[in-house]
């Protein structure tokens, strides 16, 4: 990999990261059909972008973070704690699985898609009110679970928690604060263990550029997608959401 192709690849993770499409799928095509990676080391060095993204949280939700590191937020703590650890129940397996299987992006993108748009429709007719606030253990043993099959490059981590938090009841913008906190520990968790299932991986420098440049697109990506879901209308969208994610998968 060269430093170039590293920008790029640092780029898409930015902006694919915190969108309900599969910035690990993104990253896994990219590497392969615009770089010729082979399928194992587009999957390493998509991993291994992560770790930009999870800078660009850090710094994004650096107030909550030191209220959970003073425990002044116990409730998130505690969500994030559970979450963690329920993500790691299915992630593991999966993780070992995605190293050894090509999984179809196209397929996982446009059931997130549909999944959004008919969140949408429950919300509309007020089978989801999107009202709740307190966080609660079995909301967050349920979106860890479901967070750990983001493993598998076709499923989109952010898409698949945000939708799981609406479904929850909880708003818009509240799922994806959520959301993108969860991703935080299991970034971190995934930096360790990927070198040890893999039995090896090493960072060169211009895979270092390409998180930088992966944690500088992050954070403005990021701080819109906060700012948006405060302003606009949940259903209106959440189901522009679904068709964008949709024709995304029939494009793949």
């Amino acid at each position: 990999m060269d430093i170039i192709q590293a920008i790029v690849l640092g780029i898409i993770q930015g902006f694919s990261e915190w969108l309900p499409i599969s910035s690990e799928g993104m990253l896994t095509l990219a590497g392969r059909f615009l770089f010729d990676f082979e399928y194992q080391d587009a999957l390493g060095s998509a991993i291994w972008l992560h770790s930009g993204t999870m800078v660009s949280a850090l710094v994004y939700f650096r107030k909550d973070l030191l209220e959970i590191l003073r425990m002044a937020n116990r409730d998130l703590f505690f969500f994030l704690l559970i979450s963690t650890l329920a993500t790691a129940v299915t992630a593991v397996p999966l993780l070992v699985l995605a190293l050894s299987f090509e999984i179809p992006e196209s397929t996982f993108t446009i059931m997130i898609g549909l999944f959004l748009v008919g969140i949408a429709y429950l919300h509309k007719t007020r089978k989801i009110s999107g009202t709740k606030k307190k966080i609660t253990d079995d909301n967050a043993l349920v979106a860890g679970l479901i967070q750990g099959l983001a493993v598998l490059p076709g499923i989109s981590r952010s898409g698949i928690t945000i939708a799981t938090l609406l479904t929850q009841k909880y708003p818009l913008h509240q799922s994806f604060r959520l959301s993108f906190l969860m991703s935080i520990p299991v970034t971190f968790a995934v930096q360790i263990a990927f070198p040890i299932v893999k039995g090896g991986f090493s960072v060169t420098p211009e895979l270092a550029i390409g998180a930088a440049v992966a944690a500088v697109v992050g954070l403005f990506t990021i701080k819109y997608l906060m700012e948006l879901a405060e302003k606009v209308n949940f259903s209106t969208a959440t189901f522009a959401l679904g068709l964008a994610v949709i024709f995304l998968g029939l494009v793949i």
